[in-house]
């Protein structure tokens, strides 16, 4: 792999972080239907307040190492390191399995005797304390999976997350289906296959002798106060900051509006998320182990040509999702979820443009993540994560949820920006406006030509949409923009080299 070109590793690791989400899109297009459906919508509501809540946790409970794991295993295979692969092993284990222990203890305790109309509904104690233990699950899990992706074993992920996707959706299928129809269920079965997944990772990762396990001996404290120096202002500037702008309107939503609109919210986000994963995630999860290693290896000018590339590619696939999302969206949601929750539709393109540009960040922001400019992301994250709830202050009480999803993208259309911007000095990487334009003019468009398609057929319609949708795009993508004309050009060549005696 070393020989690859880094276009063509960052397409092999995207491609298995891609199909890791299609596969686990496809296990989301089972639950989703039958989530909503069994439970009601208030339910549905206070199940993702959970889930925000158990979101916030997992990311005080992981204190920002997991970022330092990506930057330090590099530095160490570099031989730019004092530390060992073996020291970074035990200290990132063992120093992430205590914090999320705490953190796990803190949450069910303050559950446990908070006042009753503190958490407004009474399940809420008893559901905490189960799900509760997830937090040093996936603490654990985040851990190790890091390490993955530090090594850049992207196929290893790619079947560990689906397996566990699965098994998981398993349990969940014999627990609400067969045995009781609660959200006390759900997370039984989800805390019994999640412990068991991570267990079997962990079983296997640590079995092969060539890695260093996480001994305590090997525990060093020096490499600790480092990685939490790194790590503690990523977390609090990058990952809570993230996490407020992406699910504090939840909370807001809930003290303003009440269950049933969180509900519809969150569904409609949810549905977001699924697409999110497939495209999006997909990219930035690949690319930063990558443009890491370039950069310790190759420097500057290589460093920064390659994430322009990626990002013009990545906006020419980004854009067209947004309008592609909003041309289906009023037929797929209700076909997905029922009826009941078609009139969330409206909110779908405001919450997908903003995961897009969020979907930036590990591009734009890259000359920060590479110089561990922790600070300058927190006050960047923070400033927006502020925005995002005053925003969510105002236009909630009079626009509702819709509010809540402009809020959303207009947040994170500043963050992507304000990281290019606070890092120009450190990695230039230039903003690709014309592919901005065209890919933008091209996804208007689209949308335009498709919205009138079969109206009110649902799943016919979205998938008829879909069909023409990608050729009336890139037609005009060809005949508009030099950067798709440029990809095609590289594609058609690969496939005569591939198709060549």
């Amino acid at each position: 792999m070393a020989t690859d070109s880094p276009l063509k590793r960052l397409l092999v690791h995207t491609t298995h972080y891609g199909v890791t989400s299609l596969f686990n899109m496809v296990a989301g297009l089972v639950t989703f239907p039958l989530l909503t459906r069994l439970f009601s919508v208030a339910d549905y509501g206070t199940m993702n307040l959970v889930a925000a809540t158990l979101t916030i946790s997992v990311a005080v409970g992981k204190v920002g190492l997991q970022h330092s794991i990506l930057r330090y295993h590099s530095e160490i295979q570099a031989g730019k390191s004092r530390y060992t692969l073996a020291q970074l092993a035990a200290t990132t284990f063992l120093g992430m399995g205590g914090t999320a222990l705490a953190v796990m203890l803190a949450l069910v305790i303050f559950a446990q005797l908070a006042p009753p109309h503190w958490l407004g509904d009474p399940r809420l104690g008893r559901l905490f304390a189960i799900a509760g233990l997830l937090i040093v699950v996936q603490v654990l899990e985040s851990a190790l999976v890091n390490f993955l992706r530090a090594e850049q074993l992207t196929s290893v992920l790619m079947k560990y997350q689906i397996a566990k996707k699965y098994l998981g959706l398993g349990f969940i299928l014999i627990a609400v289906l067969l045995i009781s129809r609660t959200l006390t269920a759900f997370y039984s079965a989800s805390v019994v296959s999640e412990t068991v997944a991570v267990g079997l990772l962990g079983l296997w990762m640590f079995r092969r002798s060539e890695r260093a396990r996480p001994h305590a001996a090997e525990f060093s404290r020096p490499l600790y106060v480092e990685m939490l120096g790194f790590g503690i202002p990523m977390m609090i500037g990058y990952e809570l900051s993230g996490l407020i702008l992406s699910v504090g309107d939840r909370y807001v939503i809930d003290g303003i509006m009440g269950e049933e609109q969180l509900g519809l919210y969150a569904a409609a986000y949810n549905l977001c998320q699924y697409v999110q994963a497939l495209v999006i995630a997909s990219i930035g999860q690949a690319i930063m182990p990558i443009y890491m290693q370039m950069w310790d290896q190759k420097g500057v000018a290589e460093t920064s040509a390659f994430i322009g590339r990626s990002l013009r590619t990545y906006l020419m696939f980004g854009i067209p999702i947004v309008a592609g999302l909003a041309a289906v969206g009023p037929e797929l949601l209700p076909s997905l979820a029922s009826e009941k929750y078609a009139s969330a539709a409206g909110i779908l393109p405001w919450v997908m443009g903003g995961m897009v540009a969020d979907g930036t960040n590990s591009m734009l922001g890259a000359g920060l993540f590479i110089h561990r400019k922790t600070r300058t992301i927190m006050t960047i994250v923070l400033s927006c994560a502020a925005l995002n709830i005053v925003l969510n202050l105002i236009l909630v009480p009079r626009i509702g949820i819709q509010g809540a999803a402009i809020a959303t993208l207009i947040c994170y259309s500043i963050a992507a920006p304000s990281m290019a911007w606070a890092g120009r000095s450190l990695l230039p990487i230039a903003l690709p406006w014309r592919t901005l334009l065209t890919a933008g003019v091209a996804s208007v468009a689209m949308y335009f030509a498709l919205i009138h398609v079969m109206p009110g057929r649902r799943l016919l319609s979205v998938g008829v949409r879909a069909l023409l949708g990608i050729p009336i795009y890139g037609g005009i993508m060809m005949l508009i923009s030099p950067d798709a004309r440029a990809l095609m050009g590289k594609l058609i060549n690969r496939f005569r080299r591939k198709a060549a005696p």
